[in-house]
């Protein structure tokens, strides 16, 4: 559910394409060689609905409302994740996916290439421009005066 909230920003849309994921696989379960690879397949379902949602919509503005899980005290901040999240969604999508990927989903680079179809080269030069375009707009607006 994270990785499609981060992918899309949109979090009606994220449990759209989850739910149709599971779905998807609840349909080919008996076809599945291998249970182990039933995560797999849901992640790859997922960035593929993603994807057709970047074409259907072409980027939104800002994330929104993002992961619904109620603030705690030992936990992350919320308000930096939606800043950290809000900053992803202005990255390009195939940046943002392996940004996302990369560091989010904690997959290696050859995982993220054969996820999303591209060479391994291409993860490693999109991760790295996105973690500089992510810099970038996440920097204090103060040091950018001094």
């Amino acid at each position: 559910m994270r990785l499609a909230v981060g992918l899309t920003g949109d979090l009606g849309l994220a449990e759209e394409i989850v739910q149709e994921a599971f779905a998807q696989l609840l349909a080919r379960w008996t076809f599945l060689r291998d249970r182990q690879s039933a995560p797999a397949y849901l992640r790859r379902v997922v960035i593929n609905g993603a994807h057709a949602g970047w074409r259907r919509r072409r980027r939104r503005e800002l994330l929104g409302h993002l992961l619904g899980t109620p603030a705690r005290a030992d936990g992350p901040d919320i308000a930096q994740q939606r800043t950290v999240l809000a900053a992803l969604a202005k990255l390009p999508t195939g940046k943002r996916a392996c940004v996302l990927l990369r560091f989010y989903a904690d997959l290696s680079e050859a995982q993220t290439a054969q996820l999303l179809g591209v060479s391994t080269g291409t993860v490693k030069s999109q991760t790295a421009k996105g973690l500089r375009q992510l810099h970038k707009l996440l920097e204090p607006t103060h040091t950018e005066a001094s």
